[in-house]
């Protein structure tokens, strides 16, 4: 269901009932001017609006006098009962906004989850808990952080696992990483590789300051070498699609879906993995929504990869995606 137009009772009136909100602005300021600036819309809006009015009704509201508009007696009679419902909607509103704000949970996730791991997530909550909203963002590792700090999200989903003191967080489990290799490469047809069997090969990268960069050069130098970057991709679904041209491999998440030309090759380097983790703010109460998605998360994902079958309850929800998470 989509949510109000607007979290400001009087624009959800004007929305619902704008003759109505703006017959009574206009005794309120006693301009039309006055009434369409307060009320954030044009003025020949609220003109057209008190016309259709006293057309409907058959009477005349208003009367021009100098430097404004003055109500006649029917005018006078009417606008109190418009008031007093305009006050029991406002209330209305207040109370429906405050409950369903009760009942939604604003969840920041990494671009690379979006794809598949939350969508899936999102839909075995919705099998226990349907009343529950959600308000998602999607941005870099360090932007989920600032958001999360900023209040603007409750939980989120991130990778690297946060070590900070203002920062909570619950480890959900490993995500494997593969090379990526054009589909004639002579390691596509191997079940898995050493990342060393690709120190010859150029390499396919994310910008400066991101994590999967950082993460996949680190990679690289505990095997033995420094990569050879060839190009530098904005997103991962980009650098996918670098690797099926033959321009070069890659060390990223596993894609959702075969990615035409490209061959993901399992790595067995012992650190060939990245760990996924829900972050909260230590110091705010989480609410009643926000308790329970984290309760099912750690209870249903907080098991690790099992290494010698590949199967969890996380892998189920690893995924490459469409972005990267760059650290800015």
């Amino acid at each position: 269901m989509n949510e109000l137009p607007d979290s400001n009772p009087d624009a959800v009136l004007n929305t619902l009932c704008p003759m109505f909100v703006q017959f009574a602005a206009v005794a309120r300021e006693g301009q039309v001017t006055k009434a369409a600036a307060a009320l954030g819309v044009p003025q020949p809006t609220v003109t057209r609006h008190l016309a259709r009015l006293e057309n409907v009704l058959g009477v005349r509201l208003y009367t021009r006098a100098q430097g404004g508009m003055t109500l006649t007696a029917d005018g006078e009679q009417f606008v109190k009962p418009v008031q007093q419902a305009l006050a029991v909607l406002t209330t209305a509103i207040d109370d429906l906004q405050v409950r369903t704000a009760h009942e939604r949970l604003r969840l920041g996730f990494l671009h690379t989850l979006g794809e598949q791991a939350v969508p899936l997530l999102l839909r075995r909550f919705a099998e226990r808990a349907p009343q529950i909203k959600f308000s998602l963002a999607q941005d870099s590792a360090d932007q989920l952080l600032r958001l999360l700090r900023e209040d603007q999200v409750e939980l989120c989903l991130t990778s690297p696992l946060p070590a900070l003191p203002d920062i909570e967080v619950a480890r959900l489990g490993q995500q494997r990483l593969v090379l990526a290799v054009p589909a004639p490469h002579v390691l596509a047809g191997e079940s898995e590789v050493p990342l060393a069997a690709a120190a010859s090969d150029d390499f396919v990268t994310l910008g400066v300051g991101n994590y999967m960069r950082q993460m996949a050069a680190d990679l690289c130098r505990a095997a033995g070498f420094e990569p050879r970057i060839a190009f530098e991709a904005a997103g991962i679904s980009t650098l996918r699609g670098l690797v099926a041209a033959g321009l070069g491999v890659a060390i990223v998440p596993a894609a959702p879906a075969p990615v035409p030309g490209l061959v993901e090759v399992p790595l067995t380097d012992a650190g060939a993995y990245r760990e996924v983790g829900l972050a909260w703010r230590v110091d705010v109460e989480l609410t009643g929504p926000a308790q329970r998605f984290r309760s099912f998360a750690v209870d249903e994902f907080s098991t690790a990869l099992d290494d010698s079958t590949g199967t969890s309850a996380w892998q189920d929800l690893t995924t490459g995606g469409e972005h990267d998470e760059q650290s800015r």
